[in-house]
């Protein structure tokens, strides 16, 4: 997705941008989507307003495959983000999701706002071409898309899938505390452990530490999560230090940097009541992509050859190669879906 400036962030729930060259004219669709159907008059009629978006947030939309056009790349990308759209527009109906109007006007307050207020908004979107009613329109279609997320996640996060999404992950939310002194021999390494106290630490860090960085902390390497210690400290470091209890010094521990007695000062689990939210926040996408890849299972969709090959799988749009795009001298193709290029369909 393209991200948008803060302005306009309340509308990029799910950023959909088009900047699409269609024939107002033809009769044909862009693509199918079960029983759903996104025409080429809506897309073209989108055209100004995500053209709008797009200078918004000055991001590109879409990324363009081979010699295809940045124009081609744009209109596969927005009929991916249609699709799901559309996806989702069946599920709100068949659950009676609707949007608050006042939710609606709320979206565009603040988009005003972001933009200087009223004046601004209605100045930038005459330059655009755009009308404040397809701004209005827009803002409920991907409220409606937020609502729909709300809904999937809800339904398929329970409790239980939250608590093991917790164990899974508590090592995001466990937080430690730890110190270690670090000497050269074995001998020196085994001398302190056996005389050294939790009381006594901090000072016989800063006397024998050969870790000077740390050292003139009392040794300590401050406060940080367990996945980031996994992560940043060597493993033999890591695995004997996650044996202790909180308060416990080891015996001598050998790393590639020289001999270790580390000390757990603490080790504080957040309990799961407190990471919910955060739990919730951190699996709804995943949730909601499951359900989409789900959704592409089992829902018939065609796109215009015009404008790409869906993916079933990626949900994706593609582009189609033609004789336009074959390198000088190959030969077998045909071009017979009619496409170029480009993939504009104009």
């Amino acid at each position: 997705m393209i991200p948008l400036p803060r302005p306009v962030r309340v509308l990029a729930i799910l950023c959909v941008v088009v900047l699409f060259a269609a024939c107002a004219n033809d009769p044909s669709s862009a693509a199918t989507v079960g029983d759903g159907e996104i025409s080429i008059d809506e897309l073209h009629g989108d055209v100004a307003l995500f053209g709008f978006l797009t200078g918004l947030s000055g991001a590109p939309c879409g990324t363009p495959v081979g010699n295809e056009t940045q124009e081609a790349a744009c209109t596969r990308f927005a009929l991916a983000n249609d699709i799901r759209e559309e996806l989702a527009k069946a599920y709100a109906t068949e659950n009676d999701l609707k949007v608050d109007a006042a939710d609606v006007t709320d979206a565009l307050t603040q988009l005003e706002q972001g933009l200087g207020g009223a004046d601004a908004l209605k100045a930038q979107l005459s330059d655009a071409g755009v009308t404040r009613a397809q701004v209005q329109a827009f803002a409920r279609r991907l409220l409606l898309v937020n609502a729909v997320q709300q809904a999937v996640v809800k339904e398929r996060l329970d409790e239980a899938a939250l608590r093991d999404a917790y164990q899974a992950n508590l090592a995001q939310f466990t937080t430690l505390e730890v110190g270690h002194i670090l000497v050269a021999d074995r001998a020196d390494a085994e001398r302190i452990a056996a005389d050294v106290t939790p009381a006594t630490f901090a000072k016989t860090a800063q006397r024998e530490s050969t870790d000077q960085q740390s050292a003139v902390q009392g040794g300590s390497l401050g406060t940080l999560s367990e996945a980031q210690f996994q992560s940043q400290f060597d493993p033999d470091f890591v695995g004997a230090t996650l044996a202790l209890k909180p308060g416990e010094i080891s015996g001598p521990v050998q790393t590639q940097a020289g001999w270790h007695v580390i000390h757990l000062v603490r080790r504080d689990v957040a309990p799961f009541e407190d990471v919910r939210a955060q739990l919730e926040a951190n699996q709804a996408p995943t949730v909601f992509n499951d359900w989409f890849t789900e959704q592409l299972g089992t829902t018939s969709v065609e796109v215009n050859p015009r404008f790409g090959r869906f993916d079933q799988d990626t949900g994706e749009v593609l582009p189609i190669r033609s004789t336009a795009q074959e390198p000088a001298g190959a030969s077998g193709s045909t071009g017979s879906t009619g496409s170029t290029g480009s993939n504009t369909g104009s």
